[in-house]
This record gives structure tokens, sequence and C-alpha cells, in this order.
């Protein structure tokens, strides 16, 4: 068992967050997307420079969970488009060698904290519908799926299900 620290990100995290991401993406993603999908989403989205910007930003909670100065995993959140007391989880991922040890749910537990200090009061985020994992952690954590819809991944076009519930911080 490791001991994890969870606190927030800062730009010399950029490294094992897009380590994590990566390997986070090929384990939940690879048998559902193409890996030249895989690759593109994450060049994208994790992108030193996008990271570094989200870290940057006020209104956006940044959190790396770590055990012995390495990133084992990381959440981000902040405001969604969906009304003044929903916030929005943006991605949480953790390290495949370390799921089911509860590290997951100390990241959703401290972004849930954060969003809920700046008062909003219900939580809303999108998984892709053949992600088992992460909707079987995030159903374990209360959230109901809401919508069904599609997403367009580079050249693919993948079912997503989108959750939402009630704030439950700690």
């Amino acid at each position: 068992m490791v001991d994890v620290t969870v606190r927030p990100a800062d730009t010399g995290d950029v490294p094992g967050i897009r380590r994590v991401a990566r390997r986070g993406w090929h384990a939940a993603y690879e048998d559902v997307l193409a890996p030249e999908t895989i690759e593109a989403k994450l060049d994208e989205w994790y992108d030193p420079e996008t990271v570094r910007g989200y870290l940057e930003r006020e209104d956006v909670g940044y959190f790396v969970a770590v055990d012995d100065g390495r990133v084992l995993g990381y959440a981000t959140g902040g405001p969604s488009d969906k009304g003044e007391d929903v916030g929005f989880l943006g991605a949480i991922y953790v390290d495949p060698d370390h799921w089911g040890e509860g590290i997951g749910s100390r990241l959703l537990d401290r972004i849930e904290s954060f969003l809920a200090e700046r008062g909003y009061e219900r939580l809303r985020f999108r998984v892709l519908a053949e992600n088992d994992v992460g909707t079987s952690f995030y159903r374990s954590r209360g959230y109901e799926a809401v919508e069904e819809t599609e997403t367009e991944l580079a050249d693919e076009v993948a079912p997503e299900l989108v959750f939402e519930g009630p704030i439950r911080a700690p």
C-alpha cells in the first residue's frame, strides 16, 4: 500500500500528470478507441502548455495524488455552463497500477471540497459509456447518468454518458 498525499498540482507535476493520463487512457480505452485516436486526444488535451494553463486558473482546481514525489493520479474541476450551482469535473485519472487503492476517491473528495467551498452544490461530468471502470466508480459514489450522447474524438464517434449528482463534500 502506498502513502498518498493529495495536494494542489504545480508546474513540476506536469510530466507526472501526462504520464498518468497516457497510462490511464490506454488502460480505459484501448479496447474502445483506435490507438491513433487516443494519442491525438492525449496530445491535444495534455500538451504541457495546456496543462500549465489550467494550473494557473484560479477558478479551476487541479490536484495530484503523490507518493514519495511520484504522481499516481490527478483530478481537475471548475465551473460548468449548466448554472451557477453546478461544477464540472474535467478529468480524474489514477495510474492503472494503483486502481482500487482509494486514490480516485481521495481525489474526487478533494475536487468536491474545492467546488463546495466555491458555492457549487452539484457536480456534472462526462464519461465514455464503455469506460466500465469509470462508470462503476462514479455510480459507487452516488452519481447517476442523466443523459446519453455521443462525442467526436479525432475521427471517431463514441457513446458518452453525462453524470450528475449532489456534491457530498467531506
